[in-house]
């Protein structure tokens, strides 16, 4: 997967983009570890567009296993989603419990508040 790495400061983050390839497996999640770890960073975002359509379907367990690797390795991650994918059934319940009670894990509609959020932490 393609990234590129945004700094400012003392703080910097990883961001993926699209056409670099999606997470569609708990080894994405590994390569996404990775990625933080190259660029000396705790802070990745994620664009929707990298995102595999299996990972807004919560019974397919992508999304829990990708979280939890985050969160095994301590990395903060906003994610950026269009209202649409963001309201969707269970995966709104989601991003809500995230955004209230989680300070590793966030959902944002744009990426500038997204990135403001990971290089504040």
């Amino acid at each position: 997967m393609n990234y590129t790495f945004y700094e400012s400061g003392e703080s910097g983050y990883a961001a993926f983009f699209a056409g670099g390839g999606r997470v569609e497996s708990e080894r994405d999640a590994l390569e996404l570890v990775a990625a933080c770890g190259e660029s000396g960073t705790q802070n990745l975002l994620l664009p929707a567009e990298c995102l595999g359509d299996e990972f807004f379907r919560l019974g397919s367990g992508l999304a829990g296993a990708v979280f939890l690797k985050l969160g095994q390795y301590r990395i903060r991650c906003a994610v950026v989603l269009p209202l649409d994918l963001a309201s969707r059934g269970r995966f709104a319940d989601l991003v809500l419990e995230a955004n209230r009670r989680d300070p590793a894990l966030h959902f944002f509609q744009d990426q500038e508040p997204a990135a403001a959020w990971l290089l504040e932490g």
